[in-house]
């Protein structure tokens, strides 16, 4: 049939945009964590001193039984990543040495480990837009 688009999820001009999955990360995926009413917003920007100018901004939002933690990074493409404890004392750990290496695995952490209850990150490439 000329002129119609086939779709699949994630495919083409059909692709969800990234605000509506941001939204969706935001707003849907912790609801288990949501019911408090009040939280305590904390920003902190943690620079890299070992190089280059590169910095993350931890926003910790604490609330009575838990914390929501979102990390910006402009660490190569912009990505944010979101993780729901089930403390308010949880903290987040960075390491710089593991983060830029080739291997990163660990050089950003929430501890204690076994308070996550959900995490998510999203990550802005460039690319063409509808």
């Amino acid at each position: 049939m000329r002129g119609s688009v086939e779709c699949g999820w994630g495919w083409g001009h059909c692709a969800p945009s990234p605000l509506l999955l941001w939204t969706l990360l935001l707003f849907a995926a912790p609801f288990g964590l949501l019911g408090e009413k009040t939280r305590q917003v904390s920003l902190e920007v943690i620079p890299n001193w070992l190089g280059p100018l590169q910095n993350l901004l931890h926003i910790r939002a604490v609330g009575t039984n838990s914390t929501l933690h979102y990390v910006w990074s402009s660490l190569g493409p912009l990505a944010v990543v979101m993780v729901a404890t089930n403390t308010p004392h949880s903290t987040l750990s960075v390491n710089w040495s593991l983060l830029l290496s080739p291997e990163p695995d660990g050089g950003l952490m929430v501890l204690p480990k076994d308070s996550i209850q959900f995490s998510s990150a999203l990550v802005f490439t460039r690319g063409s837009c509808c």
